[in-house]
């Protein structure tokens, strides 16, 4: 049998979006042209399609460890994606289980897995789009950039490239700011992940072939459209659409109180990358009593000179999936000074627990400066100080930002992302809204 899962049933709609992993712009982009009638295929991953008879003897005789596992297939799933639209594959997932036990022991093959993977959904995409002849491509970043594009080409299928990073040429400013500025702290610059500057070289030729080859370029946030308008990229080509966050599981908690206590929360890798030993340089300037910095991640297994920045931090490590709104709702001020992203959920995440923002521009966030938070420049120790001084010292105004928050996220919903990317993939095939 093809590793490939067969779709049934007739296929008269338009779009095909592929992106291998489960990230939410992806499912829920899929939702949205669902909803509208215009989705045609969703290429991806491993999907996980429900229980199935051996899932159902696996809660019979281990009901414990099936919940478990439950719980992590879950997240490949949703149940408004119709399976019948998807076609799915599991040697991605496996070679990239393949990569991790090849990063643990220090082993070079890792980045050939990560190209092989890559070229093999790509080639995979550009397959279908020969044969099914769609009116137009949702493409995710990154998986599309040697075939799938160059196939939307050659057959005048519309293109729609989903970037979901900064631009690369930005990021290699960053690179080559941290490794001047930062020395000891750029072995961390991604945590746990080698920073393997010649796969870093191929990833950024793909990722700007993508902006090259896409009839239309859909970035999370204003500081990405500026920074493509700044090299070259007509802003005709590209639409901001913002991402957003669960409103119904992330909310604040109506019984909070501010008070002249305030804990800081930063959520997600602990690395340089996300603006690590700025954060906690800062926190050496104002750490007080009744001043609390909680780090929600796991630290890097060598951890180098996070160690000595550590004292007076909780650092909570990893918890559950189901755990997260519970810590995000428990804190006052949610900091994030990354120094280069798309747009990270979790800023989103953040905003619908009520939570003031003290963030980067550079973290793609829809923060806007003096209303739901502040915004800060990226590296900059003592404006990040500045800022969370500032908020930590004014319950008052922590208490209308926290107001302020939550309004900004309900704005910011799935739904509105649905409508967005609608009204784009309606542009690119010509039909009337």
């Amino acid at each position: 049998m093809s590793e490939f899962d067969v779709m049934t049933g007739p296929v008269s709609d338009r779009i095909l979006v592929a992106c291998p992993d489960a990230r939410p712009p992806a499912y829920q982009a899929v939702i949205g042209l669902d909803r509208a009638k215009l989705l045609h295929t969703f290429e991806t991953a491993y999907y996980y399609r429900g229980p199935g008879r051996l899932g159902a003897m696996a809660s019979r005789f281990a009901p414990g460890r099936y919940a478990r596992l439950q719980r992590a297939l879950s997240r490949r799933h949703d149940p408004e994606i119709p399976s019948t639209r998807v076609r799915s594959s599991w040697s991605y997932d496996l070679a990239l289980r393949f990569e991790d036990e090849l990063a643990k022991r220090g082993n070079r093959a890792r980045s050939g897995v990560a190209r092989w993977r890559t070229e093999q959904f790509d080639r995979r995409v550009a397959r279908s789009l020969t044969r099914q002849r769609p009116n137009a491509a949702l493409i995710f970043s990154d998986v599309g950039s040697r075939h799938a594009l160059p196939a939307c080409r050659s057959l005048g299928i519309g293109s729609i490239l989903s970037m979901v990073h900064g631009d690369v040429r930005e990021e290699q400013e960053v690179l080559e700011r941290e490794a001047e500025t930062a020395a000891d702290f750029f072995p961390i610059y991604l945590g746990d992940g080698a920073l393997d500057l010649e796969a870093l070289a191929w990833l950024h030729e793909r990722r700007l072939r993508d902006l090259e080859l896409a009839d239309h370029i859909l970035v999370p946030s204003d500081h990405i459209a500026a920074t493509l308008a700044r090299y070259g990229t007509p802003p005709a080509k590209i639409t901001v659409v913002p991402y957003a966050a669960d409103t119904g599981r992330f909310r604040p908690d109506p019984a909070k109180r501010y008070e002249t206590s305030c804990t800081f929360l930063f959520t997600g890798g602990i690395t340089q990358r996300k603006g690590i030993k700025y954060l906690l340089e800062a926190w050496q300037r104002i750490r007080r009593p009744g001043w609390t910095l909680q780090l929600l991640g796991a630290l890097p297994s060598k951890p180098g000179p996070l160690v000595d920045l550590l004292a007076g931090v909780e650092v909570l490590g990893r918890v559950s999936h189901a755990e997260v709104p519970a810590r995000m709702a428990a804190a006052d001020v949610f900091v994030f000074p990354s120094l280069f992203e798309g747009s990270a959920v979790v800023t989103y995440e953040a905003l619908a627990s009520g939570l003031p923002c003290v963030v980067t521009p550079d973290a793609g966030s829809v923060v806007r400066d003096g209303v739901e938070g502040l915004l800060v420049p990226p590296a900059n120790v003592e404006r990040l100080a500045q800022a969370m001084e500032t908020l930590g010292r004014d319950p008052g105004r922590r208490a209308a930002m926290a107001v302020a928050a939550r309004a900004r996220a309900e704005s910011f919903d799935w739904p509105r992302y649905h409508r967005a990317v609608t009204e784009v993939a309606r542009r690119v095939v010509g039909c009337p809204g």
